[in-house]
């Protein structure tokens, strides 16, 4: 472990699993206590284990950030449990597949509530609790290059995206004067264990997309990881209303063409 975030208490929301677990993981090593919240605390707690086990500071906690009162708890519960929480990491979604003429609409409704609402509800629920307390801090919410570049059945994922972007940049406005940063970081396709799946089942192509990316593979999970560690250290300080790309060119790629070799 490294101490560039020593003395600071992150909340990362999504952290039972995937991108929003490495992102846990490697937030402590860089010297955060962390508390890993999810709907899932099952999942979360061994998360947690999994990190106290290496020798950092960790709590797990359960949370739906569709209710406000629920996202107030949480940042309340962590703020007793100390130190006062001045990091947020928001990687929950609920990610679903449908072509946009047989999209259900109660569907379409949950995938907006959870990655939109849901993130405006945990962000305004941390930023009160720092501007009452008088404390400066930062939030990073995991976006996607779905929010600019249209995918397939994606439309309903894509729209909460876009709307977390334009988000992240209105509340950087607004809460820039409190000293609160506010950024996103935008990766394409992920080695999850569960994108890993879909490709081994046939229903993703993943050598085609690995084509399309300019770097020619996808990323890996530790490498969003590293992107939020930075956005929510002191080396970022002057930074915020940012969306980064961490999608290995993906997005510099104009057309599903392969990349030139």
């Amino acid at each position: 472990m490294d101490d560039e975030l020593s003395g600071h208490h992150v909340i990362v929301v999504g952290a039972a699993r995937g991108i929003g677990r490495r992102c846990a993981h490697a937030l402590a090593a860089a010297g955060a206590v962390v508390t890993v919240a999810d709907l899932d605390g099952e999942l979360a707690a061994a998360a947690a284990a999994e990190i106290s086990a290496v020798g950092a500071t960790a709590r797990s906690a359960v949370v739906d950030i569709v209710d406000p009162a629920q996202c107030a708890g949480l940042v309340a519960d962590a703020a007793d449990a100390g130190p006062f929480p001045d990091l947020l990491v928001n990687c929950a979604v609920l990610y679903r597949e449908s072509p946009a003429l047989e999209q259900d609409p109660d569907e379409w409704a949950q995938v907006v509530h959870v990655g939109l609402d849901g993130a405006f509800f945990l962000s305004q629920a941390f930023a009160r609790a720092l501007t009452t307390a008088g404390v400066e801090g930062r939030i990073v919410h995991l976006s996607s290059v779905s929010s600019t570049h249209p995918m397939h059945g994606k439309a309903a994922y894509g729209a909460a995206k876009a709307g977390l972007d334009a988000m992240t940049r209105a509340l950087a406005l607004e809460w820039g004067p409190h000293g609160i940063c506010v950024n996103a970081v935008a990766p394409s396709h992920v080695a999850t264990e569960a994108i890993e799946q879909l490709g081994t089942s046939g229903l993703l192509p993943l050598d085609r997309i690995a084509e399309r990316i300019p770097l020619g593979r996808l990323a890996q999970p530790d490498e969003i990881a590293d992107a939020v560690v930075f956005l929510s250290s002191d080396r970022a300080r002057f930074i915020t209303g940012q969306v980064l790309g961490v999608d290995g060119g993906y997005s510099a790629n104009g057309d599903w063409a392969p990349a030139p070799r």
